[in-house]
Parts: structure tokens; C-alpha cells; sequence
């Protein structure tokens, strides 16, 4: 694994060799389609955060950080079609990218950027189901659209492509929102019938 210039400077090279053989090995480095690991992933890049005390505090800080730039154009990204339907966002153009601009852009510039990059994949992404099944309803959930920031990036990216975006208004779109869905079913299951 190639060590980037911006990790050499806050991580010491025995950790990153550690992580570099885990890797290799895929030893203890299970894959994740997570958003909130790309976000933690480039708050540790810029140095912003490299271990967190709490669920989403990378990304929080990361969110915070981004409000102190204005207007920014996104970084590469690839949408790969993997065969029949699935298709996955290869983040990799991405990390290359910030890792470039380590040291040569203002550390809120490079994460107000991210944050546009991430509205525009859900933007690509939802285009590119519409065409193969016609919906142009989209629903805004998980813990990532906490971030006021990236909300509201992304419900101006899927109105400008024509899409009807929902998000949620009395629930939380993170577990708190997943545990009510998950008392909504037990409760169905488990309700008296006659």
C-alpha cells in the first residue's frame, strides 16, 4: 500500500505499515458501504481527525469545517455497473484528489468540496436507477443526512435533475429513526389477530 504525504505526518510509520499488511492480508479490514467511513476517512486525510470518541464526530467536525468555505466544484468519482442492476460508486478518484490538495488548499475549502461531491454521487446514482426503473421519488435516509450541509446540497442536486426528494421530518433519519421502524414491525408481528 502506497502511504500518502498527508498520513506521514500525523500517523507513525509502524501504524501505517500495520494497517498497510492488514490490508493486504484482508486481515481484520472488512469492506463497507458506509458513507459515514468515507466521511471519517477524509477528516483523518485533511488532519482534521484521525480517532473519534463518538458515532459521527469526524463527520460533524468535517460538516462544521465546510461551512467556512463557500461555493465549490466537486471531486472525480466513477459510477461502475457491476453486470445485471447493481451498480457501485468508486470513491477512490475521490480520496486521490484530496490527498492532492493536502497542504496546497485550505482544509474547508477541500471539505466543502466533498460535501458537493457527495450530493452530486446521490444525484448520479438516483439518475441512473430512474433509467432502469422509472421512479423519480427519493428518500433521504440514513445517519449521513444528519449533516445539514449535505442535505441541503442534495435536495437541490435531485430537484435540479427532476426528482421528488422525501426526507424525514418527525423521525431521525439515523437508528433513532431505525429503532421506530423496527417497534413499527414487532408491533405488526406480534398484534393479536381476530
Amino acid at each position: 500500500m502506497k502511504r500518502g504525504r498527508c498520513c506521514k505526518k500525523t500517523v507513525p510509520a509502524r501504524q501505517l505499515d500495520v494497517v498497510a499488511r492488514m490490508l493486504d492480508r484482508r486481515f481484520n479490514s472488512p469492506l463497507t458501504s458506509s458513507m459515514g467511513r468515507l466521511f471519517d476517512a477524509v477528516a483523518a486525510l485533511i488532519g482534521l481527525r484521525q480517532r473519534t470518541t463518538y458515532e459521527g464526530q469526524a463527520a460533524i467536525e468535517l460538516e462544521g469545517l465546510a461551512n467556512e468555505a463557500t461555493g465549490a466544484e466537486g471531486y472525480p468519482y466513477a459510477i461502475v455497473e457491476l453486470g445485471e442492476g447493481p451498480i457501485q460508486v468508486d470513491t477512490r478518484p475521490l480520496i486521490r484528489a484530496v490527498v492532492r490538495d493536502v497542504g496546497r488548499i485550505a482544509a474547508a475549502h477541500i471539505a466543502r468540496r466533498f460535501h458537493a461531491t457527495v450530493a452530486h454521487i446521490v444525484g448520479d446514482v438516483c439518475s441512473r436507477l430512474r433509467e432502469s426503473t422509472g421512479v423519480a421519488a427519493v428518500v433521504l435516509s440514513g445517519g449521513v443526512f444528519l449533516n445539514a450541509m449535505l442535505t441541503a446540497d442534495t435536495l437541490a442536486r435531485l430537484r435540479e435533475l427532476n426528482f421528488t426528494p422525501y426526507r424525514h421530518r418527525l423521525a431521525p433519519p439515523n437508528d433513532g429513526g431505525l429503532s421506530l421502524g423496527q417497534l413499527a414491525i414487532a408491533a405488526q408481528i406480534t398484534r393479536p389477530r381476530g
